[in-house]
């Protein structure tokens, strides 16, 4: 089955992936391990990242219904209670943030009535989603890191292995193609992982990017909900 072939499984004197690693030089051995690493993290971070939004994002349906709907009877403490049950939220630990400080201002006002509750809120609210925007950015710069560099780790495996090839090339002539095959099979095969690494990575980090915006934009919206129903309670 020739389609196994790339996967290392081959028929008598064909291609193996594992047979051109252990036959590749030190160095690219080492570059190929390093490579074999950055896949391996790209593969945990997509994990986490995706167990971390799916949970945000069915926390915050169930909490938003709660917390709006306690906020507008006036139930403080319920709408508290609502943000720390649904707490893998990150909506969440804006909006109860933000709560607290509204009734820390409103404490602040009973001694001057001048005192701008309604900004210090807004800021806390600024402040919180700046917190929760570097927790969703968690592991991301590394994917985008990953993916710019793979492709160059991947190219110096390359070279390495073509300055093998002509290394053989002086040492046995152009006589025998199988003296050479080790040598080309390991320059490709660098090249060929570190594209494998890169192109995953750019993609799952502008896939979650996306997912980022999208709960910020939540943050936004609910947050500005919350402040009218603060204005509408002071007016």
């Amino acid at each position: 089955m020739n389609f196994l072939l790339p996967l290392g499984m081959m028929d008598e004197g064909g291609f193996s992936i594992v047979d051109s690693i252990l036959e590749a030089s030190i160095a690219n051995q080492i570059l190929i391990a390093i490579l074999f690493y950055l896949l391996g993290y790209q593969i945990y971070v997509a994990m986490e990242r995706y167990v971390t939004y799916r949970d945000s994002e069915e926390a915050t349906g169930k909490f938003l219904k709660l917390f709006m709907e306690s906020l507008k009877k006036g139930d403080f403490e319920g709408a508290k209670k609502a943000a720390m049950t649904h707490n893998k939220s990150h909506v969440a630990l804006v909006l109860k943030h933000s709560l607290d400080i509204y009734q820390f201002e409103l404490t602040l006002r009973a001694k001057n009535p001048n005192h701008n509750v309604i900004e210090s809120v807004q800021r806390s609210i600024e402040r919180g989603t700046a917190e929760v925007t570097e927790l969703l950015k968690k592991g991301l710069a590394n994917l985008a890191t990953i993916g710019a560099l793979a492709p160059f780790i991947g190219l110096l495996g390359t070279v390495i292995g073509i300055m093998r090839v002509f290394s053989d090339l002086k040492r046995t002539g152009a006589g025998d193609i199988n003296v050479l095959a080790g040598s080309i099979g390991e320059a490709l095969f660098a090249t060929a992982l570190g594209l494998l690494v890169a192109i995953p990575a750019v993609w799952i980090y502008n896939l979650f990017t996306g997912k980022q915006e999208k709960v910020v934009m939540g943050i936004h919206s609910a947050s500005s909900q919350m402040v009218d129903e603060f204005i509408r309670r002071e007016s």
